[in-house]
């Protein structure tokens, strides 16, 4: 550095100005500090209650992000949503869960919004659908300010069974609609 500052006239100009542009641009490619980075790409809301290891990526991070693992009930600002058990379970006979989206006023849910559950094949569980919307006859209601989703389901065998799966719902206010996905999972007993 004393030998660039010993070098006369324009030149060592020049040369102070390379060596200032080099450092600067290096700044660029470093993390900015965690409170800058927290800022500016807020996390994905947390779960409630953690359910079953079925996992999937959260919405807002690139795939090669850690996964997010599914819960059975998630509770935000605009909405709470739910998979619970409809019924007692029994080997061998149809039973269902219900997938509950209550929007939080000023939202509502959106009617206009294609509905739907992608389940996750397990061992143990028999789905007849395994995309469940409004195409699976009363499968999907949506009133004001809250969507159902029924799920059939026959359990193969006696024990606990995962239902696990990713819901794609949506809700409104005056000015915005949000779309959302969540992975839910909740496990049965079945006697």
């Amino acid at each position: 550095m004393a030998r660039l500052l010993s070098v006369s006239g324009s030149a060592s100009a020049s040369v102070l100005c390379v060596v200032v542009l080099c450092c600067l641009s290096a700044c660029k490619n470093q993390p900015p500090p965690a409170a800058e980075a927290t800022a500016a790409e807020p996390a994905p809301p947390p779960p409630v209650a953690t359910a079953a290891a079925a996992a999937a990526p959260a919405s807002a991070q690139p795939a090669a992000a850690p996964a997010a693992p599914a819960a059975s009930k998630y509770s935000e600002a605009p909405f709470d949503v739910v998979i619970q058990p409809k019924g007692a379970y029994t080997a061998g006979q149809a039973g269902a869960v219900e997938l509950v989206v209550s929007a939080k006023a000023p939202f509502h849910a959106n009617d206009k919004y294609p509905y739907k559950f992608k389940l996750v094949e397990a061992p143990g569980v028999k789905y007849p659908n395994l995309v469940v919307d409004k195409e699976v006859k009363d499968a999907v209601k949506v009133e004001k300010m809250r969507a159902t989703v029924s799920v059939a389901l026959t359990p193969e065998s006696a024990g606990k069974h995962t239902v696990s799966g990713k819901l794609f719902f949506s809700v409104c206010n005056d000015d915005q609609c949000l779309v959302e996905k969540r992975d839910l999972a909740l496990e049965i007993d079945s006697k």
